[in-house]
């Protein structure tokens, strides 16, 4: 049903008059777990605990060629967030609290998804996330109603943040990451997708980045009270690709019409596209849009699963209750 799905979206964008394969993406975190039979793997809080980068760069391997099997060739992952407040409810979607261990996981889990070659037939393209300082929000600056550090604001210094949450993303970029995902939160106040030092000046002039950038779910759209606001401040901050979950058709009007008004200039768009075609010819999208049918069969095969058994039994921890640690 997936591969079914997914086709029928490339056939529909193959037939456009530039016939422009469409890179269609999923959250596959700790395996292609939207997928009915799929391999789930430990959360990446069990795989930091298995302290084994090998094994981590093997599940990524597996799940590459699970999600290749339904067709789609991009997977949200890894997350390079460094939780310091345990209190976070995604706090395991973290490797560890430590930076060294969020950038040798993340790092093995990218080199799994992408190997050697984007575009060889059993690698995906990875997205390391959410840039940057996700796992720094402080207690109580949620801006959700009745939330605490979700999409909270890092208000922590520019040391902290580079020498903590930034450093992993230098890892990912030396070892070929080529699209990367911003974060819904803030940092001293100002949220990450209109963030214009942090994308435009850190992560684009000074880290060297050079695929494309994507947002979060629908995370434009709180940059500014104004949608229209909110979108010349993402996209002139250095959206490549918006992530708009429902009315995509007001996305498109507004952003043509700040085009138009001058507000985003067309080449910021040129930027933005290229950025976006050079990873799909990297990738090998044009010569290879679709999926691999032969791996429908080793979806969920007993091969699969015991290598997620074997991150099970090394992800246990034996907690030991000394000084009366354990309640």
């Amino acid at each position: 049903g997936w591969a079914e799905m997914v086709h029928g979206y490339q056939d529909a964008a193959l037939a456009t008059r530039l016939a422009i394969p469409m890179i269609y993406g999923v959250d596959a975190v700790h395996g292609h777990s939207n997928l009915f039979g799929a391999v789930i793997f430990p959360h990446n809080i069990g795989l930091g605990a298995t302290r084994n980068a090998e094994l981590v760069e093997e599940i990524g391997r597996v799940t590459a060629r699970e999600m290749i099997a339904t067709g789609i060739y991009w997977n949200y992952a890894p997350v390079l967030a460094v939780p310091r407040d345990i209190r976070w409810g995604r706090a395991y979607e973290g490797y560890s609290e430590d930076t060294e261990l969020v950038t040798e996981f993340s790092v093995a889990m990218l080199r799994g998804l992408q190997g050697d070659d984007l575009a060889a037939d059993d690698t995906v393209l990875g997205t390391p996330k959410h840039f940057v300082g996700d796992g720094g929000t402080a207690y109580g600056t949620s801006p959700q109603a009745g939330g605490l550090l979700d999409r909270g604001d890092a208000l922590i210094d520019e040391a902290t943040l580079r020498e903590v949450h930034l450093a992993p993303y230098y890892a990912a970029i030396e070892n070929g990451a080529r699209s990367i995902m911003i974060s819904y939160s803030s940092w001293q106040g100002e949220r990450k997708h209109g963030h214009t030092y942090l994308i435009r000046d850190v992560l684009l002039d000074e880290v060297g980045f050079e695929g494309f950038i994507v947002s979060d779910w629908g995370g434009v759209d709180d940059v500014a009270p104004s949608y229209y606001d909110a979108v010349v401040q993402a996209i002139n901050a250095g959206i490549d690709m918006n992530m708009v979950p429902y009315d995509y058709v007001r996305f498109v009007t507004t952003m043509t019409q700040a085009v138009n008004n001058g507000d985003i200039p067309m080449a910021r768009i040129d930027e933005a596209v290229a950025n976006i075609l050079r990873v799909k010819f990297e990738m090998g999208l044009f010569e290879r849009p679709y999926g691999v049918e032969d791996y429908q069969a080793s979806v969920g095969s007993e091969e699969h699963r015991a290598l997620a058994r074997e991150a099970v039994s090394q992800s246990l921890v034996l907690l030991k209750n000394e000084n009366n640690a354990l309640p």
